[in-house]
């Protein structure tokens, strides 16, 4: 109650040549979950839940690569300079939501 999640995307990864690693979002209905939404039901508390997500991108025609003291020779090698339109596209391709995706 009263918490708020921030999350740094693979963005942010590149950025930091790794330093801040992006984070695993994923939403499950547990048993638990599922027993607690019956115990409020049955108590006639509110079922509600809010979230609100907002997401930030750097510009697509930009370079995206390793900044400042996080650009290392190692760092530079795994995070290798691109657009960052690129990087989302390469994104999009593994989820299956780039333009061969969902099909």
């Amino acid at each position: 109650e009263g918490c708020l999640l921030l999350q740094a995307g693979k963005q942010i990864e590149w950025l930091t040549g790794g330093h801040v690693l992006a984070g695993m979002h994923e939403v499950v209905c547990t048993e638990g979950t599922k027993a607690k939404a019956d115990k409020a039901r049955e108590e006639g508390k509110s079922l509600w839940r809010i979230s609100s997500t907002v997401f930030g991108h750097i510009n697509s025609d930009q370079i995206l690569e390793p900044l400042g003291h996080f650009a290392t020779k190692e760092a530079c090698k795994k995070y290798k300079r691109c657009y960052a339109g690129e990087q989302v596209q390469e994104e999009l391709d593994t989820i299956k939501l780039g333009p061969n995706g969902l099909k």
